[in-house]
């Protein structure tokens, strides 16, 4: 009887997510997406009403909330537009203000290339040379050069300095001060590490050699010299109250929260919108000018920004090369502030480049991917292929596995007792079924270093992953601590049934 009441309990759990899986769909599917077209002309490739299509479709079919995009050819804007909706309910547009992440890095990487330019940086020199108050534990670190900050060769990873987790700094001087306290995890130029601090001190060498704060530099030489009036650069993510928040996601539902708390300065700070961003990928794949013809960098800088040259053979200045199917170049970033995310992608070969701007961020990205999959395929003059809810379907088979180990563990805590009378008969059987109990709990534990490990040794933190992938964290807590319940319950249980036993035997 008692199993039969499991088995209808488990039944019921299953239908009720099936159903829940379906009315989510059906949701997807029918749910209105409002399009907000600011810029549209005419071009050989670009069809406005099959990016609408794809936009909208796509949007539907991962479940995202929303988008904005630009597309541009060497010097003139095609497109700008923005789909579906903000957390307060408003339709996005092309001059909706996003976090853009770790795109940022251009940005960075342009203002040391123009002070290249100056003659006021050499690429090759020491940072050491340059800043006075880089001083580390590492005496390698005194020759790292500013090159290797640029292209993530350092030696610098969140393995050796995991920045993620420790007391957040809230200005570059202050980072300088809790750089001293890292170690390099090799030699400077010999391995690629993706790594923030690597463009926060690059923009204290900007801070350095200009005279000017860097959000200042960045505003007076870059921003103001392209027109980008609604693009700042922030120091320490949360303090811009004109972003709304972004969306992250578990078990499909869509949670609106603020951007996670954290230094940014020089690695992730730039907030920008669609009709901005346009002017900065036309500017890069326009030889360094601007849409009013304005040569704000040269075509020099330009190429090398983008030409890789990191041991990894594919990063280079704040940008990556991919070699596309088709054998074209695509130069390409992308970003994410936990809430926000986004992705700059030039082609240098037909002079189209796209920036797209997601009010969302997921633990795969791959709902994310799809759309810059799409926009490729688009300004390749292909058809474009809609994408998967992949954070909701895989959401869905870790809120199955969850509910199956909670009836599980339930059933078991109930059988300890039975469990310890029948442990004499065949113990180290028995003893060795419980390896897989302990295991679970040693996953529980170690959890956030498995996961840096498997995500190349990036600093992961328990509000980074609650932000990222809760439902991954709510399995594999589930498992842990229910392991560890029962193996205390058996433990218990068995302690309580040796001492009958030795009393019944005296």
């Amino acid at each position: 009887m008692k199993k039969s009441k499991s088995l209808f309990l488990v039944i019921g759990l299953l239908i009720a997510i099936i159903l829940y899986a379906s009315i989510y769909s059906f949701y997807q599917g029918q749910k209105p997406i409002p399009i907000s077209r600011d810029i549209s002309k005419a071009d050989d490739h670009i069809n406005s009403d099959l990016i609408d299509e794809f936009m909208v479709s796509n949007l539907r079919k991962t479940g995202l909330p929303g988008v904005s995009v630009s597309i541009t050819k060497n010097d003139k804007v095609i497109y700008t537009a923005g789909y579906g909706k903000d957390s307060k309910g408003n339709p996005i547009t092309a001059d909706t203000k996003m976090y853009i992440g770790s795109v940022s890095k251009s940005f960075t990487s342009f203002a040391v290339m123009q002070l290249v330019e100056e003659g006021k940086i050499k690429l090759k020199e020491t940072v050491k040379s340059y800043l006075s108050d880089y001083v580390t534990k590492d005496k390698r670190s005194e020759s790292i050069t500013v090159s290797q900050l640029l292209n993530q060769s350092s030696g610098l990873a969140d393995k050796g300095f995991p920045e993620m987790s420790l007391k957040q700094p809230h200005s570059l001087s202050e980072e300088m001060k809790r750089l001293s306290n890292s170690k390099l995890v090799t030699d400077p130029g010999t391995q690629w590490n993706y790594h923030n601090p690597n463009y926060h001190i690059l923009a204290r060498l900007v801070e350095e050699v200009s005279g000017q704060p860097y959000n200042q530099y960045i505003k007076d030489n870059i921003l103001s010299a392209l027109n980008m009036n609604d693009t700042i650069s922030m120091t320490f993510a949360e303090d811009v109250s004109d972003v709304e928040c972004g969306y992250t996601f578990s078990y499909g539902i869509q949670i609106a929260r603020n951007t996670l708390p954290h230094f940014v300065n020089g690695s992730g700070g730039i907030i920008s919108s669609a009709n901005d961003m346009a002017k900065w990928i036309s500017m890069q794949n326009n030889h360094g000018r601007s849409l009013d013809g304005k040569s704000i960098i040269s075509n020099e800088s330009i190429k090398l920004m983008h030409t890789p040259s990191g041991p990894d053979n594919d990063y280079a200045y704040g940008w990556e090369q991919d070699i596309l199917a088709n054998g074209s170049k695509r130069i390409e970033h992308g970003g994410t502030l936990f809430t926000y995310s986004s992705d700059a992608a030039l082609f240098p070969e037909s002079g189209y480049s796209f920036m797209i701007m997601f009010n969302s961020a997921s633990a795969s990205g791959a709902e994310q991917q799809s759309f810059i999959d799409g926009l490729t395929s688009i300004v390749q003059n292909e058809t474009p292929e809609l994408g998967l809810p992949v954070s909701f379907i895989v959401d869905m088979v870790l809120g199955i596995l969850t509910v199956f180990a909670i009836v599980f563990f339930v059933h078991s805590f109930k059988n300890a007792n039975k469990w310890a009378e029948r442990f004499y008969h065949r113990r180290w059987f028995r003893l060795m079924r419980n390896i897989t109990y302990v295991i679970s709990i040693l996953i529980g534990i170690f959890l956030l270093n498995m996961l840096g490990f498997l995500f190349g040794g990036r600093d992961i933190t328990l509000t980074t992953l609650i932000y990222g992938w809760p439902s991954l964290l709510i399995f594999v807590e589930t498992l842990a601590i229910g392991s560890l319940v029962l193996l205390i319950s058996r433990i218990l249980n068995l302690v309580n049934i040796s001492k009958e036993k030795l009393k019944n035997s005296n």
